[in-house]
């Protein structure tokens, strides 16, 4: 059996909680997220899409509410700039007990908007 999630937030908004506070970036990304995005040009799209992976994630089943800290969900470029996703902590340990497994996480920003889509089998 399959779960997917889905996310779509506006990069605005990402744009506002990172300059309102800089803990929001500590709280939400990891040291290697932020290296990256912050590389960027505009670090906001990468930031934001980030985000809306983090959200996905969190969609696939709803036992992970409650369970997941967004800083524990790590989103990185892979082979040929295809995102990954790394689980560390409470998160990951959730994810082997509900029996979550083959994770993919697609990403795509345009303009003001940012989505990302999650997919995993579920034993």
């Amino acid at each position: 059996m399959l779960a997917v999630g889905v996310d779509i937030v506006e990069v605005s908004r990402i744009k506002r909680a990172v300059l309102r506070s800089k803990r929001f970036l500590h709280r939400v990304f990891s040291e290697s997220e932020q290296a990256y995005c912050l590389s960027k040009r505009d670090p906001f799209p990468s930031l934001a899409v980030r985000w809306a992976g983090k959200e996905a994630f969190c969609k696939l089943h709803p036992r992970l509410s409650g369970q997941v800290r967004l800083r524990e969900i790590e989103i990185l470029a892979g082979d040929k700039g295809r995102p990954r996703m790394r689980l560390y902590g409470r998160t990951a340990q959730a994810v082997q007990e509900i029996g979550l497994s083959d994770i993919d996480v697609s990403l795509s920003h345009a303009g003001d908007n940012a989505i990302a889509v999650v997919v995993a089998s579920i034993r």
